[in-house]
């Protein structure tokens, strides 16, 4: 009979398995929702779960739920749509359609009806050397390969101390020597052997070319000494071990168990070949079940406590632990597992264990110590925590033993009477103290530790002990040391300096100052304290320094603002004020303000008296505007001293001409030549007098820049040149020029006066020009080259002074290159010139894109 349990309300399939002829038949038991399929599937026992798809649930925990309750068995799915991972991961799910669902069942279970045969005797061996007797594996020569906790307490030692030595080094109680050839004859004959003695009993079961020997105490009365198949005696050693031993395959299939799970659970051995592992247990504990088996399939074993449930429903605390052991082929198949029963208060007592062990190796482990003091004179250690070598370097034996006392040999001398005092008046007051002292280490360094501790009452209200925790604090002594000399240092040099500092809140509340701030304001420190920043200044330049302030914050830059201080005696005095922001994420400066961020922002500061300062640029300005009016008065009297001039020079330059027409050749030679010199001399001084006023309208034009070619312009100077480099035969070559923003009158007489230079200059030879322009990052930079005499070095700073020149033997006024340099300065640019003696010069003048006239001191035109 195959029983297949239906979740779900789909009539079709179930008539349709429960029509089907087919052997062996089909049974069907219907639940129409997980809750009540999971809260029956113990007692219905299915061979198989069909699931309609809209009964599978979509949340997780339900999901779970399933998972837990089908462990083992094969799932069928009737429909379309996701399967749930939970079941998808650890089941064999197949999909099925109404028309294959009788061969799908048959299918399903006909590969569990082929049941494995029993387990191979090494999972049983495996199921053995978890027993409660005491068993070790050795070596045919009597090496031990491994040994349990309670076969290594019957030989003094710890398990790893025992693994690689041998039975002459470590025998449970007989002779090595017999107990060696017991061994080396159940590997020969492949029986088990039995050897007994006075106090134990001894079996020795052979696997392959190694043995275990299980060590139990003597039973008296008649005993079977003959040899008997291995799995035969494990059989019987596990049938009459007080625990539950049991095998199952990864499909959750029963192979085998001992008579203690079917005594215990009260189910047959029938019933139990048939039954799932999950039916033994409570629906409350399935999903830690599940837990613990696939913690067994990933890790190889896991342990947990849960409730066995049995035929007559009662429920039994047992702690279960399995492990993965696999078949001949090496590959994973076999869960064996033991059972072992747990009343309440062991599990209690268990747990209670576990929590003080765990307690105790966190104590131990802590990096600071643990000890507890005995209320008695001279307060000696009870227990220490193993911390005490690293701060004091004793160990806790020597506390523990009283070879040590904390307080008398550890607590420095200098401290003795203070840490004494503290646990005595908190023994005395039954409360908590903390307290920080210096100690001396056992090679005589000096700590510093924190101690805190409390007193412990007994049961009858008696204060027996004292507990506390100690740690070290050395760095952190040392480290405030040092702070609070940096800061002792930081306060000392703010308050010597000469400037204001402050610190105060976005909101106005003056947290910090020094003590020249109350030197210069006047105010004491507690009515500074309770001043706002604007009560220390002139009303009118409040606003400004709020604007100041609310800037500073919004936009976290530091900025500067003048402002008039007034002191308490009404003195007002200049300052110029400095604050940024600064944030303190740690802790306040003062008490906080009420804030919804986490952070605390303060406005920092320093102020500085600009009395001097204002007082020079006073002056300065007054010097400036004295140089101003001179300036224009000096440019006045220039213009009008040379407009005035033209009038009579005409004059005498007309009667001279006057002169030489009427008495030329009718004088002597030297009359002529003085006549001669007279006009060259009127002639230079009317150049000079049209230059100089040339100069003087420089700066003061009123017309705007604008875009203007540059070869245009050139251009135009070379036309007013046109005589004189036709008279001198001069070469001028041009590269092309750019477009730039300037007065193109003013960079025509630029380009003529240049020219005019370099033709003036040339010396014996015919002029050879060259004129160029290059971009530079600001703009452009002109060049005009000539081949000429050259500028002897200690001249080249004087060539743009006016009236400098004519020591070349030239008619220049030594005006031209000064009105050239002041075009340049008037368009924002440089102009300079590279020159040697005999080879030539090159001028270089820059000016700049997008320039843009210069500011001017008149704006005025001087009338021609």
């Amino acid at each position: 009979m195959i029983t297949v349990l239906h979740v779900g309300r789909s009539v079709d399939l179930v008539e349709r398995l429960l029509s089907a002829s087919v052997d062996p038949a089909i049974s069907v038991c219907n639940a129409p929702t997980v809750d009540s399929a999971v809260g029956r599937a113990g007692e219905w026992r299915p061979d198989c779960w069909l699931f309609d798809r809209e009964a599978l649930p979509t949340d997780p925990q339900t999901s779970r739920r399933i998972a837990s309750a089908t462990f083992g068995s094969p799932l069928l799915i009737c429909g379309d749509g996701p399967i749930p991972s939970s079941l998808a991961e650890d089941h064999e799910v197949r999909r099925v359609t109404p028309d294959g669902l009788v061969d799908a069942v048959l299918e399903a279970v006909e590969g569990r009806e082929d049941r494995p045969g029993p387990p191979p005797s090494s999972v049983l061996l495996s199921l053995l050397d978890r027993s409660a007797d005491r068993v070790a594996r050795l070596d045919r020569h009597g090496r031990y390969l491994s040994v349990d906790d309670r076969m290594a307490a019957l030989l003094g030692v710890s398990a790893s101390q025992v693994v690689e030595t041998t039975l002459s080094e470590h025998a449970p109680g007989a002779d090595p020597d017999t107990l060696r050839t017991w061994g080396g004859r159940a590997i020969d004959t492949g029986t088990i052997q039995r050897y007994e003695n006075d106090v134990h009993r001894y079996l020795f079961v052979p696997n392959d070319d190694e043995f275990r020997l299980i060590v139990q105490e003597r039973i008296d009365g008649a005993t079977n000494s003959e040899p008997e198949p291995v799995s035969d005696f494990v059989g019987t050693v596990l049938n009459r071990l007080t625990d539950i031993f049991f095998v199952f395959d990864l499909q959750g299939r029963f192979l085998h168990w001992n008579d203690r799970l079917t005594e215990t659970t009260g189910y047959t051995d029938e019933e139990v070949a048939s039954m799932n592992p999950m039916s033994f247990f409570v629906e409350e504990d399935h999903d830690r079940v599940a837990a613990a088996v696939s913690e067994v399939v990933a890790t190889g074993e896991a342990t947990d406590v849960v409730r066995i449930r049995t035929r007559d429903g009662r429920l039994l605390p047992y702690e279960f632990t399995g492990s993965l052991v696999p078949d001949g082929d090496g590959e994973p198949r076999y869960v064996c597992g033991i059972a072992r029963g747990v009343s309440r208060r062991e599990h209690a007592e268990r747990a209670l264990r576990e929590r003080q062990q765990a307690l105790s190796n966190l104590i131990r482990n802590l990096p600071g110590v643990v000890l507890r003091y005995r209320t008695e004179s001279g307060y000696p250690v009870e227990f220490m925590g193993r911390g005490c070598v690293d701060i004091a370097g004793y160990t806790m034996e020597q506390f523990e033993h009283g070879e040590v006392s904390w307080i008398e040999d550890v607590v420095h001398p200098a401290d003795h009477d203070r840490v004494r005092t503290c646990v005595r008046d908190a023994v005395e007051a039954a409360e908590q103290y903390q307290i920080r002292y210096r100690i001396r280490t056992d090679d005589d360094a000096l700590r510093w530790v924190w101690e805190q501790g409390a007193v412990v009452e007994g049961s009858d209200g008696s204060i027996d002990y004292v507990d506390s925790y100690v740690s070290e604090i050395t760095d952190i002594v040392w480290l405030q040391r040092e702070l609070r000399r940096e800061r002792a240092f930081t306060e000392s040099a703010l308050d010597a300096q000469p400037d204001l500092f402050y610190v105060f809140t976005p909101q106005g509340r003056i947290l910090r100052w020094n003590d020249r701030f109350a030197d210069v304001t006047g105010y004491t420190d507690e009515e500074i304290a309770s001043m706002h920043p604007t009560e220390f200044l002139e009303p009118d330049d409040a606003e400004r320094v709020i604007d100041a302030m609310t800037r500073v914050v919004s936009e976290e830059r530091t900025l500067s603002v003048e402002a008039t201080l007034v002191t308490k005696d009404d003195d007002r005095i200049p300052y110029e004020f400095v604050g940024s922001v600064m944030e303190d994420v740690n802790e306040p400066i003062g008490e906080p303000d009420a804030r919804t961020d986490a952070t605390d922002l303060y406005i920092c500061g320093t102020g500085r008296d600009i009395t001097q300062r204002v007082e020079a640029e006073a002056e300065l300005e007054a010097a400036i505007a004295d140089l101003e009016r001179s300036n224009d008065e000096l440019e006045r009297f220039a213009y009008v001293a040379s407009h005035d001039l033209k009038e009579p020079l005409r004059m005498i330059h007309s009667y001279l001409d006057l002169i030489r027409r009427r008495y030329e050749n009718q004088l002597d030679e030297d009359a002529d030549e003085f006549i001669e010199y007279a006009i060259d001399g009127a002639d230079r001084m009317r150049q000079m007098i049209d230059d100089l006023l040339t100069y003087s309208r420089i700066g003061t034009s009123d017309a705007e820049f604008d875009r203007v070619d540059c070869q245009d312009v050139l251009d135009r100077a070379l036309d007013n040149l046109r005589l004189a480099i036709d008279e001198t035969d001069a070469a001028i070559t041009v590269d092309p020029l750019p477009t730039v923003t300037a007065d193109d009158q003013q960079l025509v007489q630029l380009f003529q006066n240049l020219l005019s230079n370099a033709i003036a200059y040339a010396g014996e030879a015919e002029p050879r020009i060259h004129v160029s322009a290059s971009e530079t990052d600001d703009g452009w930079c002109f060049s005009i080259s000539d081949e000429g005499i050259g500028i002897a070095e200690e001249q080249i700073e004087e060539v743009f002074e006016i009236f400098s020149s004519g020591s070349n033997g030239t008619n220049s006024t030594g005006i031209g290159l000064a009105i050239c340099e002041k075009i340049v300065t008037r368009h924002g640019g440089d102009i300079w010139v590279e020159s040697r003696p005999g080879v030539g010069s090159t001028f270089r003048f820059t000016v700049p894109h997008d320039g843009q006239p210069a500011p001017d001191r008149s704006s005025r035109r001087l009338d021609a």
